[in-house]
């Protein structure tokens, strides 16, 4: 973990590289102009690429085997940093339509059909990849990931929800009189979509994979609605701005963990098939990452209200965002462990810093590449103009702040500042009252999945855990060498997803060896069995439970593991899977 505090320390230096703070008094008036807008997506889309590079090294769904800690704190973030970009895009075609005539004519045209192209151009592109990698495809799975039905790219799910967000922009503004009522369509269609996500379940065959394609989705009108109201919301929060700032930060950490709580212990976005309350879950826990989406942008904007950034580097990466965010995620898998768990990897980088470096350092001259290839995909297509990344267009796009002292006007008395005040500590008391309780560590004896509970092995520490899955570390200091345990109810593909009986999983998984059943002291009857990878085997059971079978495994990779101490970790809780109360 050390080697990492050199790419934090600059990490930080880039971000504050080129910043300059307005003084006492005084406001950076163009803080949502698109120099500035832009800078701050181009900071966003470092932090998309390295919260996918923390996925692939240090996720809790990882063995630990090819665990590399050093970007654990990324690993959450993700829609954080996509609510940015969604804030922007609405803001800036708002922005848009307000300061350029007939903005709304030719619109798909100049606005729409540059992504829909840059999507499928690196639809090809990843799918050249991944046979150049080695994975194995027929001519018809061949074109249905040429088709983006089946995305090639994985990453390219923004690319494909943002023409849909788009098209209801120019509809709701092109058929509505009222700006206003425009707006709240664009609500309601961001309302339909996310419940339209909240059916599907987790899946990687088709669109809506998961919570991910909505789980930030509302900052898209929230950034229209800002830019209508821009001048009265800016001046309502002068007035109290270090209250509003300090409470926008407050709300990030404390919404952000009762976040999380929820979804690993209450709610979550897993749920089986026939579980009448998955889609109310996965909804509550959506509004839930609304609300910490916009807390965080909020947070930002209001710091850019005093400090203006002015970093080139970031500046032209936020003018390539596009390119940037569709070309990346090869070399994140590329210098993995393996790529897309479909091949082998082109090198495994183990060490952290030198993998950020090698992706990095790779991606950008792909988007380069990427970018002249599409802009003449885009020529042929009589598109003068990009027209396709969310920047806001502000009135003073140039490089020189502008700076305004505050109008003088009557100071509030002294009793008004302390209500202000008072107010705001009453509001942040009952926030750490109601959230937390809930960051309080405890001890977790037993855990219930899917109407199954399992007693936790002794000297064993959770690491991560939804509704549906949950992943532990042995912490004892005996000298046995057990791995991490891992239960999942969500188990897919070749794991055995959506059987319900041993019957099927034996029929069904015929690449486990040693397979037979076995039925525990209560009665529960399971599969178990091997399933052998190229590093070593992996003890599978898979359990009976209500509709369905939950996988329960651990890796014993005898180069870091006791396999006895393994199989004597499965076995007892195997024995102790018994329907819960």
């Amino acid at each position: 973990m050390s080697d990492m505090y050199p790419f934090y320390f600059l990490l930080g230096a880039l971000l504050c590289f080129g910043a300059k703070s307005a003084g006492r008094g005084e406001w950076q008036e163009d803080f949502t102009s698109l120099r500035q807008t832009k800078i701050l997506q181009g900071i966003t889309a470092l932090g998309i690429a390295l919260h996918h590079m923390a996925q692939k090294t240090c996720a809790p769904w990882h063995s630990a085997a090819f665990t590399r800690h050093g970007l654990d704190f990324f690993v959450p973030l993700g829609y954080l940093f996509v609510g940015i970009f969604l804030f922007c895009s609405g803001l800036g075609l708002y922005k848009s339509f307000k300061t350029k005539p007939d903005y709304l004519k030719g619109f798909c045209r100049r606005r729409i059909l540059p992504i829909v192209l840059a999507f499928y151009l690196s639809e090809i592109i990843s799918t050249a990849v991944r046979l150049a990698m080695g994975e194995k495809m027929d001519f018809l799975h061949a074109l249905w990931y040429l088709s983006g039905l089946h995305m090639a790219n994985a990453n390219a799910w923004y690319v494909v929800v943002i023409p849909f967000f788009y098209l209801a922009f120019w509809a709701a503004f092109r058929f509505c009189k009222k700006e206003g009522r425009a707006i709240v369509l664009v609500f309601l269609f961001t309302l339909a979509y996310t419940a339209l996500g909240a059916f599907i379940d987790h899946q990687s065959d088709w669109w809506m994979q998961g919570e991910w394609w909505y789980n930030s989705i509302l900052l898209f009108p929230l950034g229209m609605l800002f830019g209508k109201y821009e001048k009265q919301a800016t001046a309502f929060l002068k007035k109290g701005y270090w209250v509003y700032l300090a409470l926008s930060l407050a709300a990030v950490f404390l919404l952000f963990w009762q976040s999380e709580w929820l979804n690993e212990h209450a709610w979550g976005y897993y749920g089986e098939w026939n579980d009448p309350l998955k889609v109310p879950h996965r909804l509550m826990s959506a509004c839930m990452q609304w609300l910490v989406a916009a807390a965080y942008t909020a947070f930002c904007f209001l710091l850019m209200m005093k400090v203006r950034l002015g970093n080139r580097v970031l500046a032209w990466l936020g003018g390539m965002t596009l390119e940037f965010y569709l070309m990346h995620g090869m070399f994140v898998e590329m210098f993995g462990y393996n790529f897309l768990d479909k091949a082998k990897s082109l090198v495994y980088i183990r060490s952290v810093p030198l993998y950020i470096a090698a992706v990095l350092g790779c991606s950008v001259p792909a988007a380069l590449l990427f970018r002249l290839i599409w802009k003449a995909a885009v020529r042929l297509t009589g598109k003068a103009g990009r027209g396709a990344s969310g920047g806001a267009s502000g009135s003073n796009p140039g490089n020189a702040p502008r700076l305004r002292k505050k109008t003088s006007r009557t100071e509030p008395g002294k009793a008004g500042r302390n209500r202000r005040f008072l107010l705001a500590g009453v509001l942040l008391l009952l926030a750490s009252g109601f959230f937390l309780p809930s960051l309080l560590p405890g001890n977790e004896s037993v855990r219930v999945i899917n109407g199954m509970a399992f007693s936790v092995p002794e000297h064993y520490a959770r690491v991560y855990a939804d509704s549906r899955y949950a992943a532990w570390e042995y912490t004892g200091v005996d000298g046995n060498r057990p791995g991490r345990l891992i239960l999942d109810a969500d188990i897919r593909s070749d794991h055995a997803g959506n059987f319900s009986t041993v019957e099927q999983v034996l029929a069904a998984c015929t690449f486990l060896t040693e397979a037979e059943v076995y039925v525990n002291p209560q009665g529960i009857r399971m599969v178990r069995g091997f399933a052998d990878y190229s590093s070593a085997r992996e003890r599978r059971y898979y359990i009976e439970s209500k509709g369905s079978v939950v996988l329960m495994c651990m890796l014993e990779n005898e180069q870091f593991y006791d396999r006895e101490a393994c199989e004597e970790v499965l076995r007892r809780t195997a024995d102790s899977v018994r329907p819960a109360i």
